[in-house]
């Protein structure tokens, strides 16, 4: 079994993946979001849609990490954004490359709150598990009855998923 430790989003390569928005505040940009204060309050904006087509809000459970990873899915129709409640959040990725998954493949990353992930059409993934402890993380893809979400096994799986 291969073993993976996670590291922050911002230590890796995510630009293959998708695409982050720092929403955490001034001075946390990361290109794509717009930052406005007054007196007693601070926002933070995306400065593109989220995802590029309609969306539905979900809201996942997961274990904590660390964990053993056997399958991931996709999504060939929408991208999907992962957005924190209270806690940062190991997500795994994993180019696509074929009808499976390989386990040579699988990065795990770090997101943090103020963070959003928005992973790509195609990238293989999964559910997001709290760092600190069992948690719920939302989501927002394009979701319809039929629509072409992709689970499979991890080819030369599991990976063992290391905090």
């Amino acid at each position: 079994m291969r073993s993976i430790k996670a590291r922050d989003i911002t230590e890796t390569d995510y630009g293959k993946y998708g695409k982050l928005f720092n929403l955490s505040g001034e001075g946390a940009d990361t290109g794509n979001t717009n930052y406005s204060e007054g007196e007693g309050w601070s926002d933070t904006d995306t400065a593109v849609p989220l995802i590029d087509t309609t969306g539905r809000l979900g809201y996942t459970f997961a274990k904590k990490a660390p964990f053993e990873l056997h399958e991931m899915e996709r999504h060939s129709h929408t991208q999907e954004a992962q957005i924190l409640s209270d806690q940062p959040v190991v997500l795994c990725v994993a180019e696509y490359r074929g009808e499976r998954p390989l386990a040579e493949d699988v990065e795990a990353v770090i997101i943090r709150p103020g963070q959003v992930f928005v992973l790509d059409r195609d990238v293989w993934h999964t559910a997001a598990h709290g760092l600190l402890h069992d948690g719920r993380t939302y989501w927002m893809a394009d979701v319809f009855d039929g629509e072409p979400t992709f689970w499979e096994n991890i080819e030369g799986g599991p990976v063992y998923i290391e905090i």
